[in-house]
């Protein structure tokens, strides 16, 4: 036991090496994007009021919003169907279109539209992380009695690993739990000196960490939550204690990458692209409101022997000086020009709003534009998100579809297949807005086809 988990500390050291060049990067993209997050090289306690005192300019974290808001209301928007099942390789019937659609509405109804399920929350959070970090991390827990629950966990306190074939198979989660919190959940293995500085101690926090992995000795012939394809350990570090140990049947963790360069675990995210624009908007605002308030509020000349009380600055304040003097308080003007760069400024605002693909969620020129005109226009800046798209489809909606309906149907909620569908592939097809936006060169083509035929159709009708 004691060798399991002194095995799982040196992969979580490991871990923490091969990410640690990351975190100053992502701590800048904190600092200037999503203050909101915690820290990662910069450890504040809890409820500091200092997370935007770099901050002079709101354009990155008002464009990651925006970029997060878009990616919900495209992708997963739960006013509409984002998503519907078909069968590969034969033509579906009447009971199988029936039994296709009674799933998808089972799972909206039962997970994804059910507000105990922790999803709209979880997932706008993870779209933020994904803008401001490339990476995220939401994990699909399934509760025994209760609504499945969806939680978005903090880059910084996960770390990742790939297999051969570029895909995230393992986590290690570290985090803090008190020593009240330890008790309630694993006072059958700690040991006696522990419960005892626990009640003396009971807000004492200590360092735990999950571990996820793939299980190197499978045993296919067991099916208990020991012997799973995926390993899940707790462990308490100080005192080198496996808390629990159990299994997945599905790996509960998504890690979506927003773009990945070739050789790296972690995903580059738009704040990454224009951080130089970012902090020198930030640096320039800053220059700019010192300026202003000079202009608006300029340092004051005073004779050194002329004036006895102190200076009154406020509105109708009143300062004496003596009669027939020529010394008196003047203003000190520096020829500040507040608007000098403001041209300048707007320019790097608006490359920062392309990096967040702003542009694409709002249709700002053309006017007049006929609704053709528009969904063409929508299509192109659509298409611009094709890999985006495509790499969070396949690294989170796809995995965690799979992990929700394989939990729904060991509880016997997916109603029942019908007798045809036995041995069919069933796959996922995705029909949210951007989705639809990607097909619609089919309805396009169809409709440049028909453009060129009734020309000829009114010559020659039987062509029809």
């Amino acid at each position: 036991m004691n060798g399991q988990v002194d095995s799982i500390i040196k992969r979580l050291d490991q871990l923490e090496s091969h990410r640690a060049p990351w975190e100053q990067l992502w701590q800048d993209c904190t600092d200037y994007v999503n203050p909101r997050r915690g820290d990662f090289t910069v450890k504040q306690s809890r409820g500091t009021s200092t997370r935007f005192d770099k901050v002079f300019d709101s354009t990155a974290p008002l464009a990651n919003e925006q970029l997060a808001s878009g990616l919900h209301g495209h992708l997963t928007n739960t006013a509409e169907n984002w998503f519907s099942f078909k069968v590969s390789g034969m033509e579906p019937n009447h009971s199988i279109r029936e039994w296709l659609q009674q799933s998808v509405e089972t799972l909206f109804d039962r997970c994804f539209n059910l507000p105990e399920t922790n999803f709209i929350t979880s997932i706008h959070e993870l779209y933020l992380d994904l803008g401001s970090y490339g990476t995220g991390v939401i994990y699909v827990e399934d509760r025994p009695g209760k609504a499945i629950q969806f939680r978005s966990f903090h880059l910084a306190d996960c770390y990742i690993a790939e297999n051969h074939e570029g895909i995230v198979d393992t986590l290690y989660r570290k985090y803090k739990h008190t020593a009240r919190q330890l008790l309630q959940l694993y006072s059958d293995v700690l040991p006696e000196k522990f419960k005892e500085n626990a009640v003396k101690q009971p807000f004492q926090e200590f360092t735990c960490v999950h571990a996820v992995e793939p299980r190197a000795d499978l045993d296919y012939g067991k099916e208990d939550n020991t012997n799973m394809p995926w390993k899940s350990c707790y462990v308490l570090v100080e005192e080198k204690l496996l808390l629990a140990e159990s299994g997945f049947r599905e790996f509960p963790y998504m890690v979506p990458r927003w773009s990945k360069t070739s050789g790296e675990v972690y995903g580059r995210s738009p704040a990454m692209i224009c951080m130089p624009d970012i902090k020198m908007v930030n640096e320039m605002m800053k220059t700019t409101i010192r300026a202003a308030q000079k202009a608006t509020d300029p340092p004051l000349m005073v004779p050194d022997d002329g004036f006895m009380m102190p200076l009154r600055t406020i509105p109708g304040g009143l300062n004496y000086y003596r009669s027939g003097s020529p010394d008196k308080i003047e203003a000190l003007q520096g020829g500040e020009r507040p608007d000098i760069g403001l041209d300048f400024i707007d320019s790097r605002r608006e490359h920062i709003n392309k990096s967040f693909h702003v542009d694409w969620l709002q249709l700002r020129d053309g006017p007049q534009m006929t609704a053709t005109e528009v969904l063409q226009r929508q299509e192109e800046k659509m298409r611009l998100m094709g890999p985006m798209v495509g790499r969070l489809q396949s690294e989170f909606l796809g995995p965690m579809l799979d992990r929700v309906f394989n939990i729904m149907t060991r509880r016997q909620q997916i109603p029942i297949p019908p007798q045809d569908l036995q041995g069919a592939e069933l796959k996922v097809d995705y029909i949210s807005p951007v989705a639809r936006a990607q097909k619609s060169s089919t309805v396009f083509n169809f409709t440049r086809l028909m453009e060129q035929v009734i020309p000829l159709a009114n010559v020659k009708p039987e062509i029809l």
